[in-house]
């Protein structure tokens, strides 16, 4: 899976409420309603486990107002944590129809920030070529695509029409994207002024999982690509 276990630089998991709106379910993790900052968390194929709802946390000790998607709410709970059972219960979802409901959630609930992880990279991705007005960060997206029955494009299709900023963060050695991937993103960043993207040396799907590391390498990229998406939901950045 992208993320298994929860970095010790990260808190644990904190209490919250569960929430809905325009169809989008989020737990709610918010300590501060009336924060300036709204940042809503998109997770991958394996749901709200215990490293996003740590990553949300942290998101609200931060000050922000931090919302954590579900979109596995409604077809239960993994029968067993593996990456088919996962891939089953993913293949339920529509992922269009999905989008076309985070855009009215955004719109709803006044969400300046999205961070996108995986298949929620991915989504994020769709967000940009939507036009939503917030700050957008994907991590280790498929910009090739990935397969649904009410599939969305690949961003691969549609990079050069991107208009809105979205911050980017891949690993070079990302072979499950597929490194050829990796190359073709970065290659297309070059002539795309809203793709904001950073590859990162030697780091894989999942890197962020590495503030723990003991490579000073992999660390270094984890702690960077954090960093990064910091900056940019508070604003302080305005590009990866």
């Amino acid at each position: 899976m992208c993320h298994d276990t929860v970095p010790a630089s990260l808190p644990k998991p904190g209490p919250y409420q569960l929430n809905e709106s325009n169809g989008i379910n989020y737990q709610d993790f918010t300590s501060d309603n009336n924060a300036d900052v709204s940042v809503a968390l998109l997770t991958d194929i394996y749901g709200c486990n215990d490293f996003y709802q740590s990553l949300a946390t942290y998101f609200a000790a931060q000050g922000w107002q931090s919302h954590l998607v579900d979109f596995f709410s409604e077809l239960g709970e993994l029968p067993e944590v593996t990456r088919e059972a996962a891939f089953a219960r993913r293949h339920n979802l529509h992922d269009r129809e999905i989008c076309d409901a985070l855009v009215d959630y955004i719109n709803e609930k006044g969400i300046s920030a999205i961070v996108g992880f995986c298949l929620g990279g991915n989504f994020v991705m769709e967000l940009a070529h939507k036009k939503v007005q917030a700050k957008l960060v994907a991590f280790y997206p498929f910009p090739a695509g990935l397969p649904n029955q009410d599939a969305i494009e690949p961003a691969f299709t549609y990079l050069d029409q991107l208009e809105q900023a979205v911050s980017v963060l891949m690993g070079a050695q990302d072979d499950r994207v597929g490194i050829d991937n990796v190359k073709r993103l970065a290659e297309a960043a070059e002539n795309i002024p809203a793709l904001k993207l950073n590859v990162y040396p030697d780091s894989k799907h999942g890197f962020l999982e590495d503030l723990d590391s003991t490579d000073s390498g992999l660390q270094k990229n984890a702690a960077h690509a954090l960093e990064t998406c910091l900056n940019v939901i508070s604003g302080k950045a305005g590009s990866a």
